[in-house]
């Protein structure tokens, strides 16, 4: 009876740190970035109309093709890059995600979008237009920087990122951001966005930079 509940013991120790083993350790975030979620928009305007491959005239706005689509506006306020950030933090705008409730959202996906609320959808083809002419209407601060070891205060990096369908239980409050690349850490201040019929263009004006941490 003893020989088997030694025996025994030696099997779960043994388990026990091939578990152990077998799982790897995080890595140290290189960065930690504050941010706000400024606004939720559900019409994009564009000053200049842009020629689009799926359309047959010039395209003065875009709308999601659900209706319960939308662009969150987020503006990055504040970048405090660690100690362990050997080669810093590369900034890239296009590394941003939206994630909520286990989904992810970030890039813009063909057939997600109406030209002038027509039933012409985005292509394929279109994606990179679109994504340059949403930004010159939306972004503020450059699209990629890096980032050395310190704390880089006041930045007010302003980007959207879309959402093509409604969430479920969301009740318009900030949403949280998710960075890939870099190991890093992303938190709200707290404030929730405002809710904008359209932006860019004639449409409402965003905020641009962030208020005090809540």
């Amino acid at each position: 009876m003893l020989h088997f509940f030694s025996r025994a013991a030696t099997i779960i120790w043994l388990s026990f740190l091939v578990a152990c083993a077998s799982v790897e350790p995080k890595p140290k975030a290189v960065a930690v970035l504050q941010y706000q979620h400024v606004a939720n928009a559900h019409q994009i305007q564009f000053t200049n109309p842009i020629k689009l491959s799926a359309a047959l005239y010039p395209v003065n706005f875009l709308v999601p093709a659900d209706a319960q689509g939308f662009w969150a506006i987020f503006v990055l306020c504040n970048v405090h890059v660690t100690q362990h950030a050997m080669r810093g933090f590369h900034h890239n705008v296009n590394n941003f995600r939206v994630d909520y409730d286990g989904q992810t959202f970030g890039s813009l996906q063909p057939y997600t979008l109406r030209y002038q609320g027509t039933a012409d959808l985005n292509t394929p083809t279109d994606t990179g237009p679109i994504l340059d002419a949403i930004a010159a209407e939306i972004d503020e601060g450059p699209p990629e920087q890096i980032f050395q070891r310190g704390y880089y205060a006041d930045l007010h990096y302003r980007f959207a990122i879309f959402v093509p369908k409604a969430l479920a239980n969301y009740s318009g409050e900030q949403l949280q951001l998710r960075y890939e690349g870099q190991p890093v850490v992303l938190a709200g201040n707290g404030y929730p966005p405002s809710d904008l019929p359209a932006v860019g263009g004639t449409g409402m004006g965003v905020a641009a930079a962030c208020l005090p941490q809540d």
